[in-house]
């Protein structure tokens, strides 16, 4: 089946599960999840299968990609019963917004798709408290075109906005998405 959209790219979620149910340690598999409500636990890396009819961004299809938290969600209705997101077709098929994509991997290679950026927050250890996460600060892991051209480059220690701590786990690693503006300084 050949979808296309005229505006919405088309993805699925990669390994075909809406939800992060369990962890490989080892030789075993620990559950971490049996429940839909926590959007923390939903999956939101997804793979492009089809691109708008005139589309000119960078995305291909094949390319994973990481996404709002909300397209793969399931949510109870009013009666508890279980349903789709409103970006889902069906089976394992759903249809975004260029704005809801956030990360583009392609061959092993993150890039930050539009005005996001990924920030690594930055710990120090405390003598009386232990380790202590700095509040708004962080190092730049994933920039964008934009952030470039003004010379914020991966591994640049930053000052952010408050309240822009929206947490993503990508691979094992925590990382803090924000759009470009929210980026308020350099730090040496």
């Amino acid at each position: 089946m050949n979808l296309k959209s005229p505006f919405r790219i088309g993805i699925k979620p990669k390994d075909g599960k809406q939800y992060v149910d369990e962890l490989q340690i080892g030789d075993s598999k620990l559950i971490v999840n049996t429940s839909i409500e926590y959007a923390k636990d939903v999956n939101r890396i997804g793979v492009v299968f089809s691109l708008p009819f005139h589309y000119k961004g960078s995305l291909q299809i094949g390319d994973e990609v990481v996404v709002h938290h909300n397209v793969f969600r399931i949510t109870l209705n009013d009666n508890g019963v279980p349903m789709q997101s409103n970006y889902h077709l069906k089976d394992d098929l759903f249809f975004v917004d260029d704005n809801m994509i956030y990360l583009q991997i392609r061959d092993g290679k993150m890039i930050a798709y539009g005005d996001n950026v990924f920030v690594e927050p930055i710990t120090e250890e405390d003598y009386y408290l232990g380790e202590q996460l700095l509040e708004r600060q962080g190092i730049v892991k994933i920039t964008n075109q934009s952030l470039k051209k003004i010379g914020v480059i991966e591994d640049t220690k930053v000052v952010f906005r408050k309240f822009c701590e929206n947490e993503f786990n990508i691979f094992g690693k925590k990382y803090y998405k924000m759009d470009d503006k929210r980026i308020l300084a350099t730090l040496n």
